[in-house]
């Protein structure tokens, strides 16, 4: 099987990329609820002259093993690289737009590295942990665009209205999710009982978050019915999860917080992201799906590969 020189090869990289930025947020969650956070005391090691947790406690363990799933996603985001920097389109030419989707994704993993020692140095301040999750969601947008174009998929066909109207869907859904952090950062789950919170009200913060996914939801809505096709799979694929996500977010809200809902909305926060940003991107161009598309914007292949016949 060729790992990074095939067509397959750089859609399995990029969907591998895609899925691994999204696990590591839910295990990033589950160190922060189960109060992990400072399990190592210090970075880049775990502890003063020690790489691994000297002794064997629990919270250590969730930390440090956390720490570990990054060069998981470093050995993804170097094959995903790789493979599209073979990658060629139909007419021979190099996939600039690939190459440069992969290596975001891949420079996104070192700073969301710093980023995370920076919290642990600073005492998990809730601001500098907001930041992490900010970078994770901008990688998660980056790879659903990165497996887009690893496949090779048109734009739907959209009116201007809808595609303007995804535009708009897609960064208040950015806000809503800055907001949710915020919001997190005013909550109890801090990641270590000693850690500070960012002293916000937390029922106005989570007010003001909730207020923005319904703002989303609407425009959701809307795009549902000014869509059809493709376009409107995604729509209603967005809107399914944003109930859902809307549905355990409420539900967490009114219990308490209980860990096992909140690790289950981050886990529907990085698929909501996915899903937002399939949709924007699904619907960045007015032309009917079946026009001409430009030299370069079909199917991939890789060097090596023969040319397609006509």
């Amino acid at each position: 099987m060729d790992l990074v020189g095939s067509p397959a090869a750089l859609r399995r990289w990029a969907v591998a990329s895609l899925v691994g930025n999204m696990g590591i947020v839910v295990t990033g969650g589950l160190v922060r609820l189960t109060g992990s956070g400072l399990g190592c005391s210090t970075w880049p090691q775990c502890e003063p002259g020690s790489i691994t947790p000297p002794e064997a406690s629990l919270h250590a363990s969730i930390e440090f093993g956390n720490r570990l799933l990054t060069f998981v996603l470093v050995v993804l985001a170097v094959g995903t690289f790789v493979a599209a920097w073979k990658a060629r389109d139909d007419a021979g030419a190099p996939r600039r737009r690939t190459r440069r989707l992969a290596l975001a994704a891949a420079l996104g993993i070192p700073a969301q590295a710093i980023i995370g020692g920076f919290s642990v140095l600073a005492g998990l301040n809730p601001w500098v942990v907001g930041l992490h999750m900010v970078v994770s969601v901008a990688l998660i947008a980056v790879c659903t665009v990165l497996v887009h174009d690893a496949y090779g998929w048109r734009p739907a066909a959209a009116r201007p209205l809808a595609r303007m109207l995804a535009r708009v869907a897609f960064w208040v859904g950015m806000a809503s999710m800055a907001l949710g952090v915020v919001a997190t950062g005013a909550g109890p789950h801090a990641g270590d009982s000693d850690s500070a919170r960012n002293g916000l009200d937390v029922v106005a913060a989570t007010r003001v978050h909730s207020l923005s996914v319904w703002v989303v939801v609407a425009l959701t809505i809307a795009l549902v019915l000014l869509t059809t096709g493709a376009a409107r799979r995604a729509a209603v694929l967005l809107l399914a999860v944003e109930l859902a996500q809307g549905a355990i977010g409420y539900a967490q809200y009114l219990l308490g917080l209980p860990v096992p809902l909140v690790a289950l909305h981050m886990l529907g926060l990085t698929v909501f992201t996915a899903a937002l940003a399939n949709l924007w991107w699904l619907v960045r161009d007015t032309r009917p799906a079946d026009a001409e598309l430009p030299a370069g914007a079909g199917a991939l292949r890789t060097a090596g590969d023969p040319p397609q016949q006509p």
